[in-house]
């Protein structure tokens, strides 16, 4: 069975969003608007030690799934503070339609 899924995540204090994509190009596309956006929120240091409860966590998920069941997953994520989840989430519910 071969398939695959784009989707954008976040997560943040136990709190779960996630967004899918009928392809990469598209999922890419809304990312990298909202790294550039978000960009001055973002914590540069993902090896510190960081409460998890002050951080959010956006990523972007791409799972291929080959016809021969091999998997390949890449899942780049960024860390922004966690007072920014009304204003990401708001922003990626907004834009999501558009993709």
């Amino acid at each position: 069975m071969e398939g695959n899924i784009f989707s954008i995540e976040i997560i943040y204090q136990g709190k779960y969003e996630s967004w899918d994509f009928r392809n990469e190009v598209a999922r890419d596309e809304l990312y990298d608007k909202i790294l550039e956006k978000f960009n001055s929120h973002a914590i540069a240091d993902k090896e510190s030690d960081v409460d998890d409860t002050q951080i959010l966590q956006l990523s972007a998920t791409s799972l291929k799934i080959k016809e021969d069941g091999e998997v390949d997953q890449q899942v780049p994520y960024e860390w922004y503070d966690a007072d920014q989840f009304e204003e990401l989430l708001s922003y990626i519910n907004n834009e999501y339609p558009k993709y």
